[in-house]
Protein backbone atom coordinates (compact mmCIF):
# COMPACT_ATOMS: atom_id res chain seq x y z
CA UNK A 1 0.00 0.00 0.00
CA UNK A 2 2.95 2.36 0.39
CA UNK A 3 3.49 2.52 -3.17
CA UNK A 4 0.13 3.47 -3.80
CA UNK A 5 0.56 6.17 -1.63
CA UNK A 6 3.56 6.88 -3.28
CA UNK A 7 1.89 6.86 -6.46
CA UNK A 8 -0.86 9.31 -5.30
CA UNK A 9 1.35 11.59 -3.95
CA UNK A 10 3.63 11.66 -6.84
CA UNK A 11 0.77 12.35 -9.14
CA UNK A 12 -0.68 15.19 -6.85
CA UNK A 13 2.55 16.79 -6.35
CA UNK A 14 3.41 17.10 -10.10
CA UNK A 15 -0.13 17.95 -11.21
CA UNK A 16 -1.07 20.56 -8.59
CA UNK A 17 2.86 22.10 -9.13
CA UNK A 18 2.44 21.92 -13.20
CA UNK A 19 -1.21 23.63 -12.80
CA UNK A 20 -0.05 26.50 -10.48
CA UNK A 21 2.82 27.36 -11.97
CA UNK A 22 0.67 27.67 -15.28
CA UNK A 23 -1.45 29.60 -13.80
CA UNK A 24 0.91 31.90 -12.29
CA UNK A 25 3.17 32.37 -15.38
CA UNK A 26 0.11 34.04 -16.70
CA UNK A 27 -2.39 35.88 -14.01
CA UNK A 28 -3.43 38.35 -16.03
CA UNK A 29 -5.03 35.20 -18.92
CA UNK A 30 -6.19 33.49 -15.61
CA UNK A 31 -8.27 36.20 -14.38
CA UNK A 32 -9.94 36.66 -17.53
CA UNK A 33 -10.51 32.55 -17.89
CA UNK A 34 -12.39 32.89 -14.09
CA UNK A 35 -15.02 35.12 -15.39
CA UNK A 36 -15.64 32.78 -18.33
CA UNK A 37 -16.40 30.24 -15.86
CA UNK A 38 -17.82 31.28 -13.21
CA UNK A 39 -20.11 34.47 -11.77
CA UNK A 40 -16.94 35.69 -10.55
CA UNK A 41 -17.12 39.36 -9.21
CA UNK A 42 -14.12 40.71 -11.57
CA UNK A 43 -12.69 42.63 -8.86
CA UNK A 44 -12.31 39.50 -6.94
CA UNK A 45 -10.60 37.89 -10.31
CA UNK A 46 -6.90 39.10 -9.81
CA UNK A 47 -6.82 37.71 -6.46
CA UNK A 48 -7.90 34.38 -6.84
CA UNK A 49 -6.01 34.79 -10.06
CA UNK A 50 -3.05 34.46 -7.30
CA UNK A 51 -4.49 32.38 -4.51
CA UNK A 52 -5.64 29.67 -6.75
CA UNK A 53 -2.16 28.88 -7.78
CA UNK A 54 -0.74 29.70 -4.53
CA UNK A 55 -3.07 26.88 -3.08
CA UNK A 56 -2.25 24.36 -5.76
CA UNK A 57 1.34 24.94 -5.34
CA UNK A 58 0.68 25.24 -1.29
CA UNK A 59 -1.20 21.50 -1.67
CA UNK A 60 2.35 20.13 -3.60
CA UNK A 61 4.69 21.71 -0.64
CA UNK A 62 2.22 19.71 1.93
CA UNK A 63 2.47 16.27 -0.70
CA UNK A 64 6.35 16.69 -0.81
CA UNK A 65 7.18 16.59 3.21
CA UNK A 66 5.99 13.62 4.66
CA UNK A 67 5.22 15.79 7.97
CA UNK A 68 2.28 17.41 5.96
CA UNK A 69 1.23 14.81 3.86
CA UNK A 70 -2.11 14.18 5.21
CA UNK A 71 -2.56 17.89 5.11
CA UNK A 72 -1.32 17.93 1.40
CA UNK A 73 -3.68 15.45 1.15
CA UNK A 74 -6.76 17.40 2.84
CA UNK A 75 -5.89 20.40 0.77
CA UNK A 76 -5.21 18.71 -3.00
CA UNK A 77 -8.76 16.81 -1.98
CA UNK A 78 -10.33 19.89 -1.48
CA UNK A 79 -9.21 21.66 -4.28
CA UNK A 80 -9.85 18.73 -6.89
CA UNK A 81 -13.59 18.69 -5.56
CA UNK A 82 -13.76 22.36 -5.93
CA UNK A 83 -12.45 21.87 -9.29
CA UNK A 84 -14.61 19.25 -10.35
CA UNK A 85 -17.91 21.45 -9.06
CA UNK A 86 -16.37 24.27 -11.37
CA UNK A 87 -16.48 21.70 -14.53
CA UNK A 88 -19.76 20.31 -13.91
CA UNK A 89 -21.21 23.98 -13.32
CA UNK A 90 -20.01 25.17 -16.45
CA UNK A 91 -21.45 22.61 -18.17
CA UNK A 92 -24.62 22.57 -16.90
CA UNK A 93 -24.50 26.35 -17.98
CA UNK A 94 -23.48 24.97 -21.41
CA UNK A 95 -20.87 27.70 -21.39
CA UNK A 96 -18.32 27.41 -24.18
CA UNK A 97 -15.75 27.80 -21.81
CA UNK A 98 -12.59 26.79 -21.81
CA UNK A 99 -10.70 25.48 -19.36
CA UNK A 100 -7.68 27.32 -17.52
CA UNK A 101 -6.69 24.27 -15.83
CA UNK A 102 -2.98 24.39 -16.75
CA UNK A 103 -2.12 27.66 -18.34
CA UNK A 104 -5.04 28.62 -20.77
CA UNK A 105 -3.56 26.70 -23.70
CA UNK A 106 -6.51 25.27 -25.39
CA UNK A 107 -9.89 26.15 -25.94
CA UNK A 108 -11.94 23.11 -25.43
CA UNK A 109 -15.26 23.50 -24.13
CA UNK A 110 -15.39 22.45 -20.20
CA UNK A 111 -16.25 18.95 -20.38
CA UNK A 112 -16.83 15.52 -19.27
CA UNK A 113 -13.23 14.86 -19.54
CA UNK A 114 -12.64 17.72 -17.13
CA UNK A 115 -15.38 16.07 -14.72
CA UNK A 116 -13.52 13.09 -15.38
CA UNK A 117 -9.78 14.25 -14.55
CA UNK A 118 -11.36 16.71 -11.09
CA UNK A 119 -13.24 13.57 -9.91
CA UNK A 120 -9.86 10.86 -10.60
CA UNK A 121 -7.56 13.43 -9.01
CA UNK A 122 -10.09 13.76 -6.06
CA UNK A 123 -10.49 10.31 -5.38
CA UNK A 124 -6.38 10.13 -5.38
CA UNK A 125 -5.69 12.63 -2.69
CA UNK A 126 -8.90 11.31 -0.78
CA UNK A 127 -7.43 7.04 -1.32
CA UNK A 128 -3.85 8.18 -0.52
CA UNK A 129 -5.39 10.24 2.82
CA UNK A 130 -6.90 6.20 3.88
CA UNK A 131 -3.86 4.87 3.50
CA UNK A 132 -1.91 7.61 5.44
CA UNK A 133 -3.86 7.68 8.08
CA UNK A 134 -4.12 3.52 8.72
CA UNK A 135 -1.02 2.48 7.64
CA UNK A 136 1.50 5.77 8.40
CA UNK A 137 3.01 7.99 6.04
CA UNK A 138 6.56 6.82 5.92
CA UNK A 139 8.05 3.46 4.50
CA UNK A 140 10.85 2.25 2.66
CA UNK A 141 10.96 1.80 -0.91
CA UNK A 142 12.98 -0.67 -2.82
CA UNK A 143 13.84 0.90 -5.98
CA UNK A 144 11.71 -1.17 -8.18
CA UNK A 145 9.03 -0.49 -6.72
CA UNK A 146 10.04 3.07 -6.75
CA UNK A 147 10.59 3.38 -10.74
CA UNK A 148 7.23 1.61 -10.82
CA UNK A 149 5.46 4.32 -9.03
CA UNK A 150 7.35 7.56 -10.99
CA UNK A 151 6.43 5.55 -13.60
CA UNK A 152 2.98 5.39 -13.19
CA UNK A 153 2.56 8.95 -11.52
CA UNK A 154 4.44 10.25 -14.39
CA UNK A 155 1.65 8.76 -17.00
CA UNK A 156 -1.08 9.57 -14.62
CA UNK A 157 0.44 13.07 -14.59
CA UNK A 158 0.57 13.68 -18.67
CA UNK A 159 -2.95 12.40 -18.64
CA UNK A 160 -4.50 14.90 -16.68
CA UNK A 161 -1.90 17.60 -18.05
CA UNK A 162 -3.15 17.21 -21.41
CA UNK A 163 -6.97 16.57 -20.83
CA UNK A 164 -8.18 19.39 -23.26
CA UNK A 165 -5.39 18.21 -25.77
CA UNK A 166 -7.27 14.90 -25.28
CA UNK A 167 -10.93 16.07 -25.31
CA UNK A 168 -9.47 18.13 -28.76
CA UNK A 169 -8.83 14.83 -30.35
CA UNK A 170 -11.50 13.08 -29.36
CA UNK A 171 -13.77 15.72 -30.25
CA UNK A 172 -12.54 16.22 -33.74
CA UNK A 173 -12.40 12.69 -34.20
CA UNK A 174 -15.97 12.25 -33.23
CA UNK A 175 -16.84 15.04 -35.64
CA UNK A 176 -14.66 13.62 -38.30
CA UNK A 177 -12.34 16.61 -38.54
CA UNK A 178 -8.60 16.16 -38.07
Amino acid sequence: MSDLLLVCRLTLICVLAVAGLAKLRDRSRFATALGDLTSVPAAARPALAVLVPAAELLAAGLLAVPRTLTAGLAVAAALCAAFSVVAVTTMRRRSPAGCPCFGSRTTVPMGPWHVARNAALTVLALLGGVIALTQGATAPYDAPALVLAVAVAGYLTTLAVFTDDLALFFSAARTGQR
